[in-house]
């Protein structure tokens, strides 16, 4: 299930996958553009999967912001 916002003008489409029982992998798209996924290891919890995945956007739009 895919989840949308806006932040500084930019939409976030976030969508998250439970790879295995109990780890979630998240991949979202800035602006129907880019997609960036998480590479790392698998979060423990949905919540976890999500709060990375906000963050991730989030410090990339301020990037593009600079």
């Amino acid at each position: 299930m895919a989840e949308s916002y806006f932040y500084k003008g930019h939409y976030v489409n976030i969508e998250l996958t439970q790879r295995t029982f109990g780890h979630w992998n998240w991949v979202y798209t800035l602006d129907k553009h880019g997609s960036f996924e998480n590479q790392g290891s698998p979060f423990g919890s949905r919540a976890l999967a999500m709060a990375d995945a906000l963050e991730n956007a989030r410090a990339r739009i301020e990037r593009l912001s600079d």
